[in-house]
């Protein structure tokens, strides 16, 4: 009986696993129709793509025709160019030599500067610079001297009028009374007890000489102003580069207020004294351009200068703003050839830059259609496991 028993056991088992697995596929059959059924939905989509083909490479980066108008993502087919030899310097924007107004000091006294008045400051023509007073001084108030010449002098002159009718007195000595009368009205408010000094000229403080609480005395300097229209672009160029110098035609620079690199060429940057090499100073030879201001440029401020020699020609270059920067290599992306919606990642190789396109050495050639502006946005979309704003990945 518990043979029997054992039998039909072992048999109910047997049963079991037949129901369990009710094919005998081995692996392969299994693969084969599972590619089956791939291939049957490939065709399907392929159908619902109006017989288009969309295969994409391996890690590439998808983002839609529609979408990459929408965020700014443009691409430029690459192609061999001129590019210029470049000297990176620093240096600093100063006001033109004949651009500056002072402004002085009419009376003696103790300074208050006017409100908002800094080094670097826009100042109007006419607006008051400080205002300066001179009462509580020791030896009282000259303006009250000054008053007291101009009513004597209006006394004399009252006095030689009816004189001069009568014959009694010359011309010459009416005319003497009548200059020195309006020689001392002249005085009375140039040494009055407190008055505002103003600049004549619109432009930039570039340079301030006192402070709020100083004395000063008449005709002493108070501030620089430096004109709107034309500043000065000082490189300090390091001696090595000084057989260099004389090739140099303009520059590119980015003020350390701004994040905009310049071209002088935009804003009528012009060298002064072109091929001139000036005395060093502490080791550094000064080079200058000239150019109209801008709202980013302002006298006192240090640059980024990129300095522009002569031009090298069959040269790849991209913008810099094209460039990904990780930590320390750069990479650029590159839309794959006969798919709109794919990019991939390349590393590049770079040289020289002038500050607003970057030579490239190796990782890009030509013909490849480089993301040149948007490549922020197809990092985003590399990076990150939510597309972009409205991005959908159902192509």
């Amino acid at each position: 009986m518990s043979k029997i028993r054992n039998g039909y056991l072992l048999w109910a088992s047997v049963l079991t696993i037949g129901f369990a697995f009710p094919s005998c596929h081995t692996d392969k059959d299994h693969d084969h129709d599972h590619e089956a059924e791939e291939t049957e939905q490939h065709d399907s989509d392929e159908k619902e793509h109006d017989g288009k083909e969309e295969h994409h490479h391996e890690g590439a980066i998808t983002l839609s025709a529609h979408q990459a108008e929408e965020f700014g993502v443009n691409v430029t087919p690459l192609q061999p160019g001129g590019f210029s030899e470049v000297i990176k310097v620093s240096g600093r924007i100063e006001p033109n030599a004949t651009g500056r107004v002072t402004v002085t000091a009419k009376r003696s006294g103790i300074v208050t500067l006017s409100q908002g008045i800094s080094l670097g400051s826009p100042v109007k023509s006419g607006s008051p610079v400080a205002y300066i007073s001179s009462k509580g001084l020791q030896g009282g108030d000259a303006n009250a001297a000054a008053i007291a010449i101009r009513d004597a002098a209006a006394k004399e002159l009252e006095r030689l009028r009816p004189l001069h009718k009568d014959g009694l007195v010359t011309t010459s000595v009416l005319n003497e009374a009548e200059r020195a009368y309006k020689e001392a009205a002249a005085n009375v408010g140039a040494t009055a007890g407190g008055g505002s000094e103003c600049s004549t000229v619109s432009g930039t403080i570039s340079a301030l000489f006192v402070s709020t609480g100083d004395y000063v005395e008449t005709g002493a300097p108070l501030a620089t102003i430096a004109r709107d229209t034309r500043l000065t672009l000082r490189a300090d160029v390091p001696e090595r580069y000084a057989s260099a110098i004389p090739g140099i035609r303009s520059a590119n620079f980015r003020p350390d207020c701004s994040a905009q690199t310049i071209p002088l060429s935009e804003i009528d940057g012009k060298p002064v004294a072109p091929g001139n090499i000036n005395p060093a100073e502490n080791g550094y030879i000064p080079v200058y351009f000239t150019f109209s201001s801008t709202p980013d440029t302002h006298p006192g401020s240090f640059a980024e200068i990129y300095l522009i020699g002569s031009e090298r020609g069959n040269v790849l270059s991209i913008p810099r703003d094209a460039l990904i920067e990780m930590q320390g290599n750069y990479y650029a992306y590159v839309r794959i050839k006969g798919h709109e919606d794919a990019y991939e990642k390349r590393l590049v190789r770079t040289g020289a830059s002038d500050g607003i396109r970057m030579e490239i050495l190796e990782g890009l050639a030509q013909g490849d259609e480089v993301v040149t502006s948007g490549a922020t946005v197809v990092r985003m979309a590399e990076t990150s496991a939510i597309a972009p704003p409205g991005h959908s990945h159902n192509h």
